[in-house]
Order: structure tokens, then C-alpha cells, then sequence
């Protein structure tokens, strides 16, 4: 494995206890791009990703020499390490929210840090499965809690940093995000005009001098961060990627049109289908740790061609979730996790899973232990542990997407994207956070899983509120739910917003979209795939086949690609 070539944040680090710590970037084995380093006699900071630094924070660092202070007070996705010298104690993390995984393994005085369990487990000489990944994997679309793909690696938790100090490695957590719940949240309508200003002031350092790339679909979200774009005079280009017949391209083209803003339209057409979709799938299962499938593969190529011309994409990654409800089972929130949280007890809950269709293709005499484990480990989750009983049920959930949800899933995404560009998402500004949090604009303050559009537009009146005070144009362009977002401001759009509401679910039992090529994509490399060995020990072979929930085929088939390609020992002694 070549290890001396420079990436964004590929990195391995490699930490020997007992001795002196030497210069923060001797520890990098596989160096990435620093982006930042700050050294000083008393102290060393590295980081590298995407780090955003404010002016002054150079000289607080100096008198705040802890990890708290950084995430804090250092904005964007990026990794660290932060050497004491007078104490000689070494501080590893990730930033706020732990979207870009960090993982380590720690074993006769060494310790291993990497963006990538793959790559750590190659540098290690490891081969053995760990078994609570796969079932995790397979029955909630992503790992539940902090499991590899391997064993003896280990998923750094939410939110936390390693800090090592001569013979010790001890993981701290430094953000308890239901902390920043406000219990009586302020009136929305009160605070609305207040936090537009905070969002407004606060996206600004997210939006890079240089030309760079907006995300722009039919939604809310990117054509928010847009119109701030446009607020600011920034030099940028929109981006969309889809079929021809996508509603995100077609209504991102009519937005960048009345805008006169350039327009990359990335095509997933069948030159993508048939060159394209086979090999960035397998790369985008082998760059998410075996945390994603080949059904992303779209994300990774329009990564790729963007970096050709750009550095930084600003994306509207986190925002749906942050302002609205959430309220689907799908991908993102499997109905497994969704009944985990939906009832009262554990064991009820546990037995709805039992049910499900992915739970029947698992061999459950292999996953004994495993399946026991995480019983008991799901007792340990917001909606049953005793420390999260003062928040609502919505809360307790929240507390899982914010510190498992993001990074699990868009994590997946972004660490491949990361490969090749940059990607800012400042609707999970820290300073934002905080204050939205505290008002009933935040979706943490919705009913769980609330379904009415009528209470759930109040989730999106600030994205009408921010594109009327940034670029006003885009409030009368309709979105693809059906409705314009300056609707979501006046009296009379309650009914549009109802017709549009209405509208979409009549047309969604008729159609059958494949807006970014997957079930295209899934028909034309489904041979090649099927070739992938499927343990017979770990599944139930009379249920996988080409007839099961795609989704359930698609999980089953990545983990099973992971196995072949990078594992020799699947079952643990």
C-alpha cells in the first residue's frame, strides 16, 4: 500500500505511548493536506480536511489548549491533533458532529488512527469480521453504535476526542447536544425575523472567496443557501445531477436561469449507467468503511467532476433535518430504527424487528451472541435510557440523528466526497444551532414522525423568510413539492400548499421514478454483482434473491463485497 501521496483526508496515524510525543506531523504514517499548523514552544495543532478558521483564533488557542475549545471556536468538517508540550499529552478528534469517522485501534502500546477502517485494518495486518457490524448493518441500513467492519476497530463515538497520555488512551465526550434543547422553546413567530439574521451572518465564512460549486435541486435547502450566495455577490456555479426527466434538474435550471447564474447539469444517463455506476458503487462501499452501498454511487461521480474545476461545493446537507420533522421510514430512517423509537418497550419493539424481512435473511444461530448484545445495547438508546426521560419522544430521537443519523448516513457521503472536493454545509453552523434550537423553529420541537403539512410548514417558514430577505426572486419559483416558498409567508398560501401536498401523494402512487439512475444502474450491473460470494453461515440464502426489498439485496450484497475483497477470516474463532 502506497502511503506517501497526499490526499484531502486519507491520513493513518500511528502513536507509540510510553514515549516522548515527537512533532504532531512525524505521527501522520499516510499524510493528508494540512490545512492548518500552528506551532508554538508550548504546543502544536494540526488540521486538515476543511477547517474554517475565524481571525483570532490562533491567539485563543494558545490560552484554550483543549479540545473543547476547538470545536468550538473552529468551524467546518475537518480532523485534528493538538500536542501539549508542557504536559506532553496529545489531543486526536474530528469536528463537531463527527461527520468525517475517525477510526483507531489501540494494542500493545500503539495507537492507530485513520479516516478509513479498511485502509487502518490493511496497515494492521487484521482480518477478522465483527459480526455486530454486519447485523447492525444489515437490519437498521447502518451501524447503531460505534462497530467497524473489523473486530479490533473501533468507531471513535459522537462527538468525543481521544486524548493520550503516556501510557494511557481515554476517550472524552465533549458536546451533549440535548444540552443545547431549550424545554420552552420562544414562539416562533417571535424569533423568526432574529435567527434569518443570525443564519445570514453566520453563512458567510462558509462561502469561499474562490470560484466554487452550489448544490441547486428542486428543494428548500439549496436554494436557500443560494439566494445567500446571490446576498453576498459571491462568484459561484450551480450544480444538479440526475436524469433528464429529474424534477431537480428541471427546476434548478429554471432557478439558475432567472438567476444568470452558470449551470452544470451532471447527467446520470446511460454513458453513466454502463462506464460509470459499476466502479464508483465499489468505490463508495469501500470509502464509507463498508457503512454504505453501491446505491450512492451518483454522489461519487458528480464528486468527481466537480473537483476538476472546483475546490469547495456548499451543499444543503442537514438542513430538511434540522428545520422539519422528521417523519419517513425509508434509507435514512429504516422502519427497524423507526420501531425501536416508536414504542415503549424494548422488547416490543424488538419483536416488530424479528418480523421484518431483513431480520428473516440473517442465520440467527450464527448472530446469537451478537443479536443479545445488542439487545441489551439498544436499552442504552435516548428512548429508553433514564437520562434522556425529560425530553419529548421527538427529542430522544433527535439526540440520535444529530450524534448518529448525520454521520452515519450523510457521513457516508461525505467521506467520499471528501476524496476529491470539499463539502460545506452550514446549515450545521455550531452558533446557528444554538440559538434555532432554542425556538420552536427547530424540528426537535415538532410532534414525532408528525405527518400534517399544516403543522409541519412552520419547519419550512424560515427557508421563505431567509429567501425573501436574501434574493426575493426565488420565492415565487415553485418547488418541487408544488408550492412557492413566499406560500409558506402569506395567508393565502395555506392553500397551496395543501393542493401541492395533495397533488404529490396522488402522483406518487402512480409513478415510478429512477431519478438518479439506481434501479438502472441496479439492472445493468446485477450479473456482476450476484457474483459476489454470499456467506452461507451469515445469511439465510433462500431469502436473497433478485425478488427481496432492493434496499435489504443491496446491504447484503456491499457488506458481502467488503468480505470478498478485504476480509479473509469472516467468523470469529
Amino acid at each position: 500500500m502506497d502511503l506517501n501521496y497526499y490526499t484531502v483526508i486519507n491520513f493513518i496515524a500511528e502513536i507509540k505511548l510510553n514515549n516522548k510525543i515527537p512533532e504532531a506531523e512525524k505521527l501522520l504514517i499516510q499524510k493528508p493536506k494540512i490545512e492548518l499548523h500552528l506551532k508554538e514552544d508550548e504546543h502544536e495543532f494540526i488540521a486538515w480536511g476543511d477547517p474554517i478558521m475565524d481571525a483570532g483564533f490562533e491567539e485563543r488557542l494558545s490560552r484554550n489548549l483543549k479540545p473543547e475549545f476547538i470545536i468550538n471556536n473552529l468551524y467546518g468538517h475537518y480532523y485534528f491533533l493538538l500536542h501539549d508540550k508542557i504536559k506532553d499529552i496529545l489531543y486526536a478528534g474530528n469536528s463537531m458532529f463527527s461527520i468525517l469517522p475517525l477510526y483507531y485501534n489501540f494494542n500493545d502500546g500503539k495507537l492507530i488512527l485513520s479516516d478509513n477502517a479498511i485502509k487502518a485494518a490493511h496497515y494492521l495486518g487484521l482480518y477478522e469480521m465483527s459480526k455486530r457490524f454486519v447485523i447492525e448493518t444489515v437490519l437498521f441500513n447502518y451501524p447503531l453504535f460505534n462497530n467497524s467492519i473489523y473486530e479490533d476497530i473501533k468507531l471513535l463515538p459522537s462527538n468525543s476526542y481521544l486524548l493520550i497520555s503516556g501510557e494511557e488512551v481515554k476517550v472524552f465526550k465533549h458536546t451533549c447536544i440535548e444540552q443545547w434543547f431549550e424545554l420552552k422553546p420562544v414562539p416562533w413567530k417571535k424569533v423568526v425575523s432574529n435567527i434569518c439574521d443570525i443564519f445570514l451572518g453566520s453563512i458567510e465564512k462558509y462561502l469561499p472567496d474562490q470560484h466554487y460549486a452550489h448544490s441547486l435541486t428542486g428543494g428548500l435547502d439549496s436554494r436557500t443557501l443560494v439566494s445567500a450566495g446571490l446576498y453576498y455577490g459571491k462568484k459561484f456555479s450551480c450544480y444538479s445531477f440526475g436524469t433528464h426527466e429529474s424534477k431537480d434538474i428541471q427546476i434548478a435550471l429554471k432557478l439558475s436561469s432567472f438567476a444568470e447564474i452558470p449551470f452544470i447539469n451532471i447527467a446520470l444517463n446511460e454513458g453513466y449507467v454502463k462506464g460509470e455506476s459499476l466502479g464508483n458503487g465499489r468505490e463508495f462501499i469501500e470509502n464509507s468503511s463498508g457503512k454504505a452501498t453501491f446505491a450512492r454511487a451518483h454522489y461519487l461521480y458528480a464528486a468527481k467532476i466537480l473537483s476538476e474545476n472546483f475546490n469547495h461545493i456548499v451543499t444543503g446537507n442537514f438542513g430538511s433535518e434540522v428545520f422539519r420533522a422528521v417523519h419517513i421510514a425509508g434509507v435514512v430512517i429504516s422502519s427497524n430504527l423507526f420501531r425501536i423509537f416508536y414504542e415503549r418497550k424494548a422488547d416490543k419493539a424488538w419483536e416488530k424487528i424479528e418480523e421484518s424481512e431483513e431480520f428473516k435473511c440473517i442465520n440467527k444461530n450464527i448472530f446469537k451472541v451478537e443479536i443479545e448484545e445488542l439487545k441489551s445495547d439498544i436499552l442504552k438508546l435516548p428512548c429508553y435510557s433514564r437520562e434522556y426521560s425529560e425530553l419529548t419522544k421527538n427529542q430522544q430521537f433527535y439526540v440520535f440523528v444529530f450524534e448518529e443519523l448525520f454521520r452515519k448516513y450523510f457521513g457516508a457521503e461525505m467521506v467520499n466526497q471528501f476524496k476529491y472536493i470539499k463539502n460545506r454545509t452550514p446549515f450545521l453552523d455550531i452558533d446557528f444551532l444554538k440559538e434555532l434550537l432554542k425556538t420552536e423553529l427547530a424540528g426537535i420541537h415538532s410532534e414525532f414522525f408528525e405527518h400534517n403539512p399544516l403543522k409541519r410548514y412552520k419547519g419550512q417558514v424560515l427557508y421563505a423568510h431567509l429567501i425573501k430577505k436574501a434574493y426575493p426572486g426565488f420565492g415565487k419559483i415553485v418547488t418541487d413539492k408544488g408550492y412557492c416558498p413566499e406560500d409558506l409567508i402569506k395567508f393565502s398560501g395555506k392553500i397551496n400548499i395543501a393542493a401541492g401536498y395533495l397533488k404529490k401523494n396522488l402522483k406518487k402512487s402512480k409513478r415510478t421514478e429512477d431519478p438518479y439512475s439506481v434501479m438502472k444502474s441496479w439492472e445493468n450491473n446485477k450479473k456482476i454483482w450476484f457474483k459476489t460470494p454470499i456467506n452461507s453461515e451469515l445469511y439465510d440464502l433462500n431469502k436473497i434473491n433478485d425478488k427481496i426489498n432492493k434496499e435489504i439485496l443491496f446491504k447484503i450484497l456491499s457488506i458481502s463485497y467488503i468480505i470478498e475483497k478485504h476480509l479473509c477470516k469472516v467468523l470469529r474463532n
